[in-house]
């Protein structure tokens, strides 16, 4: 009993997150050269089978830490089911399980996007068409860079014809402003004007986004309805 009251403890749930905020530090200030270039390159589970244990521990040990916070939350969250079970007031505990469902949600999206998210880099001039991974098509109908009287560029964009049947069919995107084809986002990550108008676009697959935005808008629900339920209790009513 008390090795199950620890597992759904909610010590040991903070020592977890504590772990991994530790661990995460080390292999940000641990990490440099090729290898931190790499990791933002590629999928983070090629990028982990890739490069030596001895660089890659501590994302290894952040893994396993997050898999036993999940496993954590379920215990958490099955025992105050059970522990309920027959009784009323299943709004109230339903909310935070909301926030425990929307939690991992968010892990999972994260770990397919890890497993299965692609990214490319393409350096394109205007007039040059593009092919990507799904087999849709795109031209660079112009790239625009505006710039300080001393050169620096302060802001950047590229006008795309997104359909190559009707070329009057365009999208102007920015580095906060993609164009999405399928599952792929079009990005603009870098342009210039000389010695010719050219610009860098990062193509972006990630198979986890529709799932993390599910599990943050049930994470945000669930705290919600805890503050609404919280603010009802007679402790907590102004007299």
């Amino acid at each position: 009993m008390k090795l199950w009251r620890f597992l759904i403890s909610i010590e040991l749930c903070l020592i977890l997150l504590a772990l991994v905020c530790v661990a995460m530090a080390a292999g940000s200030f641990g990490l440099s050269g090729d290898y931190a270039a790499a990791i933002n390159a590629m999928p983070l589970l090629v990028w982990l089978r890739e490069v030596p244990a001895g660089v890659s521990w501590w994302l290894w040990l952040t893994l396993a830490l997050l898999v036993l916070l999940a496993v954590n939350t379920v215990l958490c969250s099955v025992e105050t089911l059970w522990s309920r079970r027959g009784r009323g007031g299943w709004w109230m505990v339903l909310a935070p399980q909301l926030m425990h469902a929307g939690f991992l949600l968010i892990m999972l999206a994260h770990l397919l996007s890890a497993i299965g998210s692609e990214l490319l880099q393409v350096e394109v001039q205007e007039g040059q068409l593009v092919t990507l991974p799904n087999g849709a098509r795109f031209g660079v109908a112009g790239i625009s860079v505006s710039s300080l009287p001393n050169g620096m560029p302060v802001a950047f964009s590229s006008e795309l014809v997104t359909d190559l049947q009707n070329p009057a069919v365009r999208d102007v995107i920015s580095p906060n402003r993609p164009w999405f084809s399928g599952a792929y986002g079009v990005y603009i990550k870098q342009a210039e004007e000389f010695p010719l108008r050219r610009a860098l676009l990062e193509v972006h697959r990630e198979p986890g986004a529709p799932m993390a935005l599910a599990g943050t808008l049930l994470f945000v629900a669930g705290n919600i309805l805890v503050l609404v339920f919280r603010s009802q209790t007679p402790e907590n009513k102004l007299s």
